[in-house]
Parts: C-alpha cells; sequence; structure tokens
C-alpha cells in the first residue's frame, strides 16, 4: 500500500464529516490516496458516517487471495470434524486452528471486547444479526463462494425477517452463509420414564424428576421454552420466544425459579454426555439425541436406538439455522472465503452432518452426495405439523437485557 498524504487525508475528512462529499465518494478517494478497505469503514464509522450496502460495493473485495498458512476457525465444540478440516488442508494447504465457545453471548461478549484474529465464527442467526447491527462482520464476496448455489432455497436468506424494507441497505446474505440447522426440544431415556408421558414443555415441571432434569444453560432458549410453556398454560396458546412483553417473560422467569429444585445442572455442552449417563430428561438440540444414540451403540441396535427418544413439544418447537461469518479483525479475508466455499459443498455438508448429527442446509444434494449423508441424521427433521407450531429465533435489540437479567434472576434464585 502506498503511504496515504496526511494532508490530503485529513482534507477528505472534514470533506465527508461536513457532508460536502458522498459517502461513496469518500470510498472511492480514500482508497485512492491507498487506504486499505477496512481502514476506510474505519473512518467513515470514526466520522460517524456508517457506510451502508449501497456503499459497501467499494469496500466489498477480497484483497490479498495469498493463500494463508492458516485459517482460524471460531466454533462451538463438537461441531466440526477433524476429517474436513484435514481435507481442507491437503487440498489448499491452509491448516484450520480451531478453538471454542460455549454459548452466542459468550461469542458476542468476546467481539464486543475486541477480540481479533479469527477469519469464521459460527452464531445462530438471531446472533448473526446482532452482529452485523453491531458492525462485528466483514461483508462477504459471494463471487468467492460459488458453491453457495447448492444451498437449499429456504436457506438462500437466512436472516430474511430482518431486512427493513424502508432501508437502502440489502444485508441478508451480504454477510452470513447458512452452516447446520436444527430444533430444540428434549432427549428422554426411555428406560428410565414412559415416553408417552413427556410431551409437552409442561412435563419439565414435573416433581418426579427432581435431579433428572438437565436444562440448557442459555439465556433464550430456557426462557423460550417457559414462555411456550405458560403462554399455553394460562391464555391456551404460546407466548413468543422473541416476546417483547415485561410481564410475560416475568411470568416464564418465575416459572424458572419454580422448577430451580427439579434440574440438576443446566449446561449445553454436555447434553449427550448427560444422556449417555442416564439423565430422564434433557433439553436439548436434535443433535445431540443423535449423538448420543451413537455413543451407546448407534441405531443399527436396536436396544441403543430404543434408549433414546426426541421429543418436540407440543407447546412449541424453537427452530434454528447456525451461521458462518467473517468476523471483523480477521487475519486471512481470502483464506476465510476459500474455507466457507468449502463447507457449501455437497459432499462436505454430508460429511459434517454425518459427524455433527445435525441437518445439512442442502437436504437432497447432501443425500445424494459421494459419500452421502447418513440417513441416520435425517430422523431428526420435522414434520409438516411440527414445523407448522414452530417459531425462529429473532434478534430482539434492547429488549435482549431484558432477557440476560431473567436468566440472572433463575441462575441466582
Amino acid at each position: 500500500m502506498t503511504a496515504v498524504n496526511e494532508k490530503d487525508l485529513l482534507g477528505l475528512i472534514e470533506e465527508v464529516k461536513h457532508e460536502r462529499i458522498s459517502r461513496k465518494q469518500f470510498v472511492y478517494r480514500g482508497l485512492g490516496l491507498g487506504l486499505s478497505a477496512s481502514a476506510v469503514g474505519g473512518l467513515l464509522a470514526a466520522c460517524g458516517k456508517k457506510d451502508t450496502t449501497g456503499d459497501a460495493a467499494a469496500t466489498n473485495t477480497i484483497g490479498e487471495t495469498t493463500k494463508p498458512a492458516e485459517m482460524y476457525l471460531f466454533n462451538w465444540s463438537d461441531y466440526m470434524p477433524n476429517s474436513v478440516k484435514k481435507d481442507f488442508q491437503k487440498e489448499t494447504g491452509i491448516k484450520v486452528v480451531e478453538s471454542y465457545y460455549a454459548d452466542n453471548e459468550e461469542l458476542l461478549a468476546k467481539l464486543k471486547a475486541g477480540a481479533t484474529g479469527y477469519d469464521v465464527i459460527v452464531p445462530s442467526d438471531y446472533m448473526a444479526h446482532i452482529m452485523i447491527m453491531s458492525d462485528l462482520l466483514e461483508p462477504l464476496v459471494m463471487e468467492y463462494i460459488p458453491n453457495f448455489a447448492n444451498v437449499d432455497s429456504q436457506f438462500r436468506d437466512p436472516m430474511p425477517r430482518y431486512d427493513d424494507p424502508a432501508s437502502p441497505e440489502n444485508k441478508g446474505n451480504q454477510y452470513t452463509i447458512p452452516y447446520q440447522w436444527g430444533t430444540t426440544g428434549m432427549g428422554v431415556r426411555t428406560d428410565k420414564v414412559d415416553a408417552s408421558t413427556i410431551t409437552a414443555w409442561s412435563n419439565l415441571w414435573d416433581a418426579n424428576l427432581k435431579g433428572q432434569l438437565q436444562m440448557l444453560n442459555d439465556e433464550r432458549e430456557t426462557p423460550g421454552a417457559a414462555l411456550m410453556m405458560v403462554g399455553v398454560r394460562d391464555t391456551g396458546k404460546p407466548y413468543s420466544i422473541n416476546t417483547l412483553d415485561q410481564a410475560q417473560l416475568d411470568t416464564a422467569t418465575q416459572a424458572l425459579i419454580d422448577q430451580k429444585p427439579l434440574v440438576r445442572t443446566y449446561d449445553n455442552v454436555n447434553m449427550k454426555r448427560a444422556m449417555v449417563s442416564g439423565t430422564t430428561v434433557t433439553h436439548c438440540w436434535n443433535g445431540d439425541v443423535l449423538m448420543a444414540i451413537d455413543a451407546l451403540g448407534g441405531y443399527d441396535d436396536p436396544q441403543a436406538a430404543a434408549l433414546l427418544k426426541y421429543v418436540l413439544a407440543s407447546e412449541g418447537v424453537p427452530l434454528w439455522t447456525d451461521t458462518m461469518c467473517i468476523p471483523q479483525g480477521f487475519r486471512s479475508k481470502y483464506g476465510a472465503h476459500l474455507w466457507l466455499d468449502y463447507t457449501l459443498r455437497p459432499e462436505v455438508q454430508a460429511k459434517i452432518s454425518s459427524w455433527t448429527w445435525y441437518l445439512p442446509v442442502m437436504v437432497e444434494a447432501a443425500t445424494n452426495a459421494t459419500p452421502p449423508l447418513d440417513p441416520f441424521v435425517l430422523t431428526t427433521v420435522p414434520t409438516a405439523e411440527e414445523v407448522g407450531r414452530s417459531e425462529l429465533y429473532n434478534d430482539i435489540g434492547d429488549f435482549s437485557r431484558a432477557y440476560t437479567d431473567a436468566w440472572s434472576k433463575v441462575k441466582s434464585a
């Protein structure tokens, strides 16, 4: 990059601050002075001028296209098979260095605190939107992700509900690609309890489960289950898992405080271990149950397959899509794009889902891949009826603080 003339730069900043030039003109002139795309974006932010998608076309470039020696992935635990990382390294020469976080909120806190050096992160859909609105993500260059064409249509834009028709910005897949998807339900040990008696979130308040119940340690998932339960209990209809009604959230919070004496632990890392060790009911995600069955002997073993049942609650089904994104402070944008494109190959999605047991974002293509998707994975695809009573988690804006407070009250009760 050429040296930037300080006088010209200061003059350019003054022009955009006083709105004598547009943001787009600032971008082009800044690049012409020798500034990097990230530096231009940072100056715009410092001037109080947020770069919109209309202007982002000028900065939305790969830049350096030399393959890095390493690509840094920040991910949930047990969410990427080593074989995929090794195959990627064999093909590209890039070693994938993976580290882990426990939940979406931990990931957000680290990025907001200034953590850098990660090339790819894996937030859930609602959290990805929070990160977009917080300017924590780097725009993607979709020309470098041709395998996005393989994605099933319902996942082409994992966040369409967040688009504001009144806004000139069209964020959609400018910042994310889908990775895996699934549901939230209950893993029931059939040797501990009659599975036909566990059909609803309300069953998780049964005193007979004392010490034999594990709930997710998650400020959206666990209050979400309670919201659906108390809504049906009090009004006949589930409250939304995205409610902005403080009274509804307070009712759900009290219900969780009342439930707490029954709960062995709150955990969103060791659900498989809980089910394998014999916990009667485990609040979990669909892939956790399949991982536990696999650890117990696999679906080919009738005894192992019969030990666990995955139940989607009658009150409502939380539905989610996890995404892959490039955070600000990345090491190699080019390496990150190579990785994103690689994960969207049908055969790679098949390999990932056959190991994580979560659902691929290209079900038919992964099923027909070579080698194909393990059919075991498809046993947790929700039915049309279950999808009909499902709800996606949304970004709830500033009201998220109320959920954080609510969850703190439950944990400290």
